[in-house]
């Protein structure tokens, strides 16, 4: 009876052998495929991409900048691949710089806007505008500077004109451009090199930040 169970046991394996040859288009390799800590089969490059992808996200990038232009930045780039370093440029949005509004507060209505810029043509004042939408809306806007002194010096002019203006300050977002190598490079600017373009750039300085 033994003899016939373990007969039976053989005629199992084999027959699920030759079903999963069957099932497959073309077998795989040991090298091709890994299993993952979720316990799924998955091919060994996906495997490896997955397990790089922290690393890479957590590695540290040396970055020059700002640079207001990027005629700046491509000399300044040129200027450190020449001396062997690998660079990566990117563009990112800067909302650090401080503007000063200049502004006649929003009215009740559309209507008593207009009665403003009406008094504004009539006085010859140039460079103004309606406020259309938003938390400002209905107000009359008369100029954004990155200078507080230009600044007040539209708000005297508009009180000496007889109206009553406000000042506030708001976010001047710009487009900067940064330039980042590997903190890890073997190859690394020389601090002569840094000095140098410093010089060049005065607004420019090397900080860390992530390289994603």
């Amino acid at each position: 009876m033994k003899w016939l169970i373990y007969l039976l046991l053989i005629f199992n394996i084999g027959f699920a052998a030759w079903h999963y040859r069957g099932t497959g288009s073309e077998p795989s390799t040991a090298g091709d495929i890994a299993i993952s800590n979720e316990n799924q089969l998955v091919l060994l490059s996906e495997y490896r991409q997955r397990k790089k992808m922290p690393a890479e996200a957590a590695q540290l990038c040396y970055s020059l900048g700002p640079f207001v232009n990027r005629a700046e930045a491509d000399k300044a780039e040129n200027t450190l691949k020449a001396a062997g370093i690998s660079i990566k440029k990117v563009k990112l949005r800067d909302t650090s710089r401080q503007g000063y509004w200049v502004l006649l507060p929003p009215t009740e209505s559309r209507k008593e806007a207009q009665k403003s810029i009406s008094h504004l043509k009539r006085l010859k004042v140039k460079d103004f505008f309606l406020v259309a939408t938003g938390a400002k809306k209905n107000a009359v806007s008369l100029g954004v500077y990155s200078q507080k002194n230009l600044a007040r010096r539209r708000v005297d002019e508009m009180i000496r004109l007889g109206f009553v203006p406000r000042l506030e300050t708001v976010a001047l977002p710009r487009k900067v451009y940064w330039l980042n190598w590997y903190k890890d490079a073997s190859e690394q600017p020389k601090p002569g090199l840094l000095q140098k373009l410093h010089k060049q750039f005065p607004q420019t300085s090397r900080t860390e930040r992530s390289c994603k």
